[in-house]
């Protein structure tokens, strides 16, 4: 049983249809002129989705640290290892960079952060964070876990 409410919404529903109030579906190709495809193979740099990440960290144990990853292009990058200086490096003109350099890391938790700095403002325009962790070492001639 429909209750007397609903019965006035089915009528003005009903009416509307008759006359030809009704919603409309478009096709997409209809709906908004064609834009041309964007040329992403264009010599202009695109910006990074994220204005600096690091993308790579690699440590060996003759204690080589290679980092890498995008940032804004041609601005000044700073790499603080435990919040000491560890390069200063400028990324390319599409935002890449890469730093290597001897370090030895002692066992435990450490720090990688890197900033770029606003050239008009002297503010942090960018900053990434992450930690990395070399795990105790056994002894000399201890079996070493898989």
């Amino acid at each position: 049983m429909i209750v007397s409410r609903y019965i006035a919404v089915l009528t003005l529903v009903a009416a509307l249809g008759a006359f030809g109030f009704y919603a409309k579906s478009v096709a997409a190709e209809d709906a908004a002129p064609e834009q041309p495809a964007a040329d992403t193979s264009a010599s202009e740099p695109q910006s990074p989705r994220s204005p600096l990440r690091v993308k790579t960290v690699d440590y060996d144990d003759a204690g080589k640290l290679k980092l890498a990853g995008i940032a804004l292009p041609n601005n000044e990058l700073y790499v603080y290892f435990d919040d000491q200086p560890f390069a200063t490096v400028v990324p390319d003109e599409a935002g890449n960079w890469s730093v290597e350099g001897d370090l030895k890391l002692d066992e435990g938790r450490h720090n990688i952060r890197a900033e770029q700095f606003d050239p008009e403002t002297k503010m942090v325009a960018a900053r990434a964070m992450i930690s990395i962790e070399r795990a105790k070492q056994p002894p000399d001639g201890a079996p070493k876990t898989p």
